[in-house]
């Protein structure tokens, strides 16, 4: 029998700048998390699907930087090369709402954001648990 999708997830590992006025960013440095213990990160930083399935993906980002008065950070959920879930906030706690995919194996899902786009505002996003990708079978 094949094998389907299994749970996965990781966690920011350290912090990461993301330079001002520069669009779509791709998050790197992660580990896994944890109760995840059959995830497979790839080397670009993406979560790998074992098999087919349909999951549920969570995600959720701590981070820190200035923006101008009406400006949001842009965050996008990816699967594979597309863009499956953008969300627009000025919070610090990102929480983004969560996205049901269908996967084949082998899949990708990994995240890239947007910063400010004023004077050198760089965004950090922090390393720790609380910056976070997973998804669940549904």
């Amino acid at each position: 029998m094949a094998e389907s999708a299994v749970p996965m997830g990781m966690n920011k590992n350290g912090n990461q700048s993301v330079p001002a006025d520069t669009p779509r960013v791709k998050l790197t440095g992660w580990v896994v998390r944890s109760g995840f213990g059959e995830t497979v990160i790839s080397a670009n930083d993406e979560l790998v699907s074992s098999g087919p399935g349909t999951v549920t993906v969570y995600c959720g980002l701590e981070v820190s930087g200035n923006l101008g008065a009406s400006e949001k950070r842009s965050f996008e959920v990816m699967h594979n090369d597309t863009p499956v879930q953008t969300f627009a906030t000025a919070a610090a706690s990102v929480v983004i709402p969560a996205k049901t995919l269908t996967l084949a194996r082998g899949d990708r899902v990994w995240l890239r954001m947007t910063g400010s786009t004023f004077l050198n505002w760089n965004t950090t996003v922090a390393g720790g648990v609380n910056s976070y990708l997973y998804f669940n079978p549904v």
